[in-house]
């Protein structure tokens, strides 16, 4: 007998119900995964969500709401692929990628929530129309003078109050975009699409919160700098994502991230890797490298040991009998 070529032929074989064992495993493997996890559970931070921004922030939420409004958020002027500003432009590449994911935080981010609730609470309309029927002109000194009076808001009784002013209708779509927020409503109001295909479109809804909200919360948790959370843990005394320790390395490298494309050239960089090792069998002198290095050998040298002793060993070898 050859173990290694007749090992169905000469062993005993046995019934087995598949579907059972497959499940029972299932089961255990459940039950071991409860019981780790109530045992050796991993206290995890809070989510950073419009709610509880706008719960806990309700004047920086409602400064935040206005730069969307007048055009001077981080989306507002973020260029491609969202739209045709400046703000964030790293690269020849992104310009010529052009816009793809269209997105006016204007209309998208304030004027089409409050449309949405206004159906439910008609007192929104009248200043909504004020605001939409008012010329451009007007819209910016309303916003300039808002922007500098929510310098000094005062959150009380549910609303932010301000010094006393020509701000329009803006106080009151201000407070009632705040009050969607609080709801939680703002975040349907943004995923919400009449399109088929995109009435699962996240983007407006993780776009939201970009600019001071996510830039400043990684502070709280020191996680900024230094201590990136991408491979840092928010919970001191746990392990965080440190497989990609590699990746964010090549952020370290001066002239990635002295650039100011440094995410087109990180991307470059990871996906040249890639294509070489995609390629390997392909490039000449490459395609050798792991003969050359022999690794193989190391892993398979039992198997190499006793296959020479064999060969030593076997008759057809020619190998001399010991007499």
């Amino acid at each position: 007998m050859n173990p290694r070529t007749d090992v169905v032929k000469h062993y005993r074989m046995v019934p087995e119900d598949f579907v059972k064992h497959l499940f029972s495993t299932l089961v255990v493997v459940i039950v071991v995964v409860l019981l780790a996890s109530i045992f050796f559970n991993l206290p995890e931070q809070q989510p950073l969500t419009i709610k509880g921004y706008a719960s806990a922030n309700p004047v920086p939420f409602e400064q935040m709401a206005l730069r969307a409004l007048d055009g001077t958020g981080q989306i507002a002027n973020y260029g491609p692929p969202y739209n045709h500003g400046t703000g964030n432009v790293e690269s020849v590449l992104q310009k010529m990628t052009g816009v793809i994911h269209p997105l006016n935080a204007e209309t998208d981010f304030i004027l089409k929530p409050l449309a949405m609730a206004a159906s439910i609470n008609p007192s929104i309309t009248p200043n909504l129309r004020t605001f939409e029927r008012a010329s451009r002109a007007q819209q910016t000194r309303w916003e300039s003078a808002y922007t500098a009076a929510l310098t000094k808001g005062v959150y009380r009784n549910g609303v932010v109050l301000t010094a006393k002013g020509d701000y329009g209708p803006l106080p009151a779509l201000m407070n009632e975009t705040l009050a969607l927020g609080k709801s939680g409503l703002m975040s349907g109001a943004l995923i919400r699409n009449g399109s088929v295909i995109t009435r699962f479109d996240n983007q407006n809804y993780l776009l939201f919160l970009q600019g001071a909200p996510l830039q400043d919360d990684p502070a709280t948790q020191s996680m900024a700098g230094g201590n990136w959370g991408i491979i840092h843990p928010a919970i001191n005394g746990y392990p965080a994502a440190w497989w990609m320790t590699i990746p964010t390395w090549i952020y370290q490298w001066g002239f990635v991230a002295n650039s100011k494309a440094a995410d087109a050239l990180a991307l470059a960089i990871g996906f040249f890797f890639w294509l070489a090792l995609a390629l390997t069998p392909w490039i000449p002198g490459w395609n050798r490298l792991p003969r050359y290095l022999g690794v193989h050998r190391l892993i398979w040298k039992e198997f190499y040991r006793q296959q020479n002793q064999e060969n030593r060993t076997s008759p057809i070898g020619g190998t001399k009998s010991a007499e």
